[in-house]
């Protein structure tokens, strides 16, 4: 299923992102800094979008895509989106 695999990467590039980006800005290490709701929110969302998949292939792949392209320019969490750490951390 197409939405499964672009939620399970939105996660992953969520989770990366507080993973590396939030213990450099507050001092901590990733696992004190990491927000752990991201794993049971993603496992969620994988699961309701294979859902709307099994209704609507194309609607459910189609939100599914979107989740992942949020992810990459809204913040979620507690570090900024993945798309400003980024600039930030190539000096941007």
């Amino acid at each position: 299923m197409k939405s499964t695999g672009y939620v399970l990467a939105a996660g992953g590039i969520v989770l990366a992102n507080e993973a590396i980006f939030v213990p450099l800005q507050s001092h901590q290490t990733p696992l004190q800094a990491i927000n752990w709701r991201i794993i049971p929110a993603t496992a969620i969302m994988a699961l309701m979008l294979a859902g709307v998949e099994s209704m609507s292939p194309e609607f459910g792949a189609g939100l599914g895509f979107l989740v992942l392209l949020s992810v990459l320019v809204i913040p979620m969490g507690h570090a900024g989106s993945p798309l400003e750490n980024l600039a930030k951390a190539i000096g941007r």
